[in-house]
């Protein structure tokens, strides 16, 4: 997938009036549109070619022409119209695709339904011999269209976005912001012809008009200069040098070293390791780890996973400037078949932010985010809105001291901008909402006594589809809670169990600002403890199951009603519920059918796959970023658990069957694990992915194109769960689930590196 040239650098086209056209005859008028596409000045070049069309409109190369270029310098609105005459030439081999580019206008104008029509339509025509790298192509882009479609459900409310004012941003490209102290940024501007970083200080009133740095100027050999990352203590700095030919980027980094007394060094360029011949390097951000600096970048050169990858290279503190690692590819778990730029590392959380083409996006480049370092990443999850656009969304960057952060977009932003063919400077700010409830646990009846103790304490958070999700258990020794960092606006339940007593819930929301809030709990004690023993559940499960339905073959046709089939007895009481329980577990497979796995777990019927050749050596993968690794060892498979819930739904669940079937875990306290396992059945006859790829693949469809935005993969030997779970294709499988010190239970709540 090709990038604009503008995201290697930044758009250099000049956008100058251009001459008047007159009576030239068309035939010229095409040489000069195709003299001015050639030294990059692709505005000029689609005027004339489009001038051309409508004189000359038998003529549809022109259109096409004039489409192109309008679609590479982001004119969106201009692009469908001229591409629009030609996009069903796809098998025309005077044309390249116009189909395609047709609906990625389309979609990156925020047309996003006929974008999808269109992308169809391009799928079923094209029959070029790359017809199935477009259709995984097509798919991607069809995936993001139905993403930019639940823009509600991928939107935050607390972050507020706000176009920096006119001293910054200009007609022209400003892009690459770098929060410095407090109230300094860099950042570069084309606002001259060419780019070039410039310095602005905020005051009382505003922003102060930039200026180009002294530091900077006479010392550059080439002619544009941008993307830069200060280390930790400010005195060495790494950016970006390019030059323009053919209409294309040159780029490669430099670093420049704080002499005293505000000298800076000469800028030198880094090794040819680091700025091979032949490729564009740019995108310097560069971070101090222990006594290592890493400089993490973006660059084309061979042995990437696309076009534009993200790589990085370490160097001593003390060392010199020749003492960089050969570079790394930072893998799978961040870039994919596209490209993948303007990398941001913000160090208190461990996380990179980058923008990516070939990934599931609303617009064209979105912003997403990744915990880890080096060669250990998570799987990448979108950002979301309004962070993201159906335009361009790039170097996003986190800055505590200026109480947000900035990143660049071309999107319209009503009324300071309406245009798509420049990139502009946005800021954006988190509202700082605190929201904390605490509270103390007592006997009802001996209030006098104090805290009770041993209680088990559970928090759902009640989704916008209903469900009671969990998403935090604690075993207290000592009868007071406190849950912090709640969201606003949002409705949950705390939930307390203690032996002999009865299990108290209680309800409650959230508002829209910061608060603290008490909520004491008081248990009430059990009388009927004496009384005929509870009913064992397992016991109703036969009841209305017998134990001989142990396998998918022999499963269990579960009636409509709540009536035992042999008794015409309605059931009532905890009958009644374990009855519906079985009704929503086979709700999730075939024809209302269930069965007992080999650990008394009831599960849904499947029907059976009738096995060919292919698919008896080993299962089909699933497609995503991360190609076919080999099948685990016996008894050994990959679940991404997606929640634990207390009153679960099954058809809340479908957009998940995109990728596997459901199933589901019963535990403690009447909690659900919903899973996502294998469509097909392997070899072994055990639900799960044999493939770690596989459920990685399906775990990244889960993150970013569901609300299970904390999902995970959890390994499973021999039927047991092994370690908490992880998200990245280095990151640990086997770690420890014991209580954690403050009384937390991990097995149920993703945590991370």
């Amino acid at each position: 997938m090709k990038i604009p040239y503008f995201t290697l650098f930044i758009f250099l086209s000049s956008f100058i009036t251009i001459e008047t056209q007159g009576q030239t005859p068309w035939r010229k008028r095409a040489k000069i549109a195709a003299n001015f596409e050639k030294s990059g000045d692709l505005h000029q070049a689609a005027i004339y070619y489009r001038s051309v069309y409508q004189e000359k409109p038998e003529k549809l190369e022109y259109s096409f022409k004039a489409g192109q270029c309008f679609l590479e310098l982001r004119d969106y609105e201009n692009a469908v119209k001229s591409l629009e005459v030609v996009k069903d030439e796809n098998n025309n081999p005077k044309y390249n695709k116009p189909g395609y580019k047709y609906a990625l206008a389309l979609k990156q104008k925020g047309a996003v339904n006929e974008a999808k029509e269109a992308f169809n339509h391009f799928l079923l025509d094209y029959q070029g011999v790359d017809k199935a790298l477009y259709q995984e192509f097509v798919e991607n882009e069809l995936k993001g269209c139905n993403y930019a479609l639940k823009a509600q459900q991928y939107t935050n409310p607390t972050v507020k976005i706000e176009h920096l004012d006119a001293k910054i941003n200009s007609s022209k490209t400003e892009f690459a912001p770098i929060p410095f102290t407090n109230d300094v940024l860099y950042f570069s501007s084309t606002i001259k012809g060419v780019a070039k970083i410039h310095r602005t200080v905020k005051q009382a009133d505003g922003w102060v008009r930039p200026q180009i740095p002294s530091i900077f100027l006479g010392k550059m050999e080439r002619a544009h200069f941008g993307n830069g990352s200060f280390t930790q203590d400010g005195h060495r700095f790494y950016f970006t040098q390019c030059d323009i030919k053919d209409g294309k980027p040159q780029c490669a980094i430099y670093l420049m070293e704080d002499l005293g007394d505000g000298q800076w060094s000469t800028p030198v360029i880094l090794p040819d390791y680091i700025n091979p011949e032949n490729a564009n390097t740019t995108h310097p951000i560069v971070v101090n780890s222990g006594d290592h600096e890493i400089l993490y970048f973006a660059s084309n050169r061979p042995g990437g996973k696309g076009g534009l990858d993200l790589w990085y290279s370490t160097r001593p503190i003390t060392g010199d400037n020749k003492s960089f690692t050969l570079p790394k590819n930072l893998g799978r778990n961040i870039n994919s078949i596209g490209d993948e730029i303007s990398p941001f590392y913000h160090k208190a959380t461990g996380t990179l932010y980058f923008s990516s083409n070939g990934r599931v996006s609303a617009g064209g480049l979105d912003i997403f985010k990744s915990k880890g370092q080096k060669l250990q990443w998570e799987v990448a999850q979108n950002l979301g809105f309004p962070i993201n656009s159906s335009a361009d969304d790039l170097y996003y960057t986190i800055s505590e001291a200026h109480g947000g952060g900035y990143l660049v977009s071309n999107r319209p932003f009503l009324p300071e901008r309406k245009t798509t063919t420049d990139d502009d400077i946005f800021y954006f700010g988190i509202e700082n909402i605190e929201i904390n409830v605490s509270g103390a646990i007592t006997d009802s009846d001996y209030p006098e006594k104090g805290l009770l103790k041993d209680l088990n304490i559970k928090l759902f958070k009640k989704t916008t589809i209903g469900d009671e999700e969990l998403i935090d258990e604690r075993m207290l020794a000592l009868g007071e809670y406190q849950f912090e960092g709640l969201s606003p606006n949002t409705s949950y339940i705390i939930a307390v169990e203690k032996e002999n007593f009865h299990v108290t819930s209680f309800p409650f929301t959230t508002g829209s600002k910061s608060q603290n809030t008490n909520y004491d709990i008081e248990l009430i004690a059990r009388t009927d403890i004496v009384i005929p023993p509870k009913t064992d559940p397992q016991a109703i499960r036969h009841y209305i199951m017998h134990p001989r339905h142990q396998s998918n073959d022999n499963a269990y046709q579960l009636p409509v009603d709540p009536i035992d089939p042999n008794l015409g007895i309605e059931y009532e009481g905890d009958t009644l519920k374990i009855f519906y329980e079985f009704d929503a577990i086979a709700g999730l497979g075939d024809h209302r059918k269930l069965y007992y796995d080999q650990y008394g777990n009831p599960q849904p019927y499947h029907e059976p796959i009738i096995p060919t050749q292919q698919n008896q050596k080993e299962p089909s993968s699933v497609p995503g970023p991360y190609p076919p690794s080999p099948l685990a060892a016996p008894n050994v498979v990959y679940k991404i658990q997606v929640s634990a819930v207390r009153k679960f739904r099954a058809d809340k669940y479908e957009d998940l069957k995109e990728v596997g079937r459901l199933s589901t875990e019963e535990i403690a306290g009447g909690i659900k694990r919903i899973l996502v396992i294998n469509k097909k059945i392997n070899n072994e006859n055990i639900d799960g992915f044999k493939r770690k790829s596989d459920a990685l693949n399906a775990l990244s469809y889960v993150l970013n194109n569901s609300r299970f935005e904390y999902a995970f993969v959890i390994k499973y030997v021999n039927g047991e769960r092994i370690g908490e779970g992880f998200r990245g294709w280095d990151e640990e499988e086997g770690l420890e689930t014991d209580t954690k010190p403050d009384g937390r239970i991990p097995k149920d709540v993703y945590e991370g590196f």
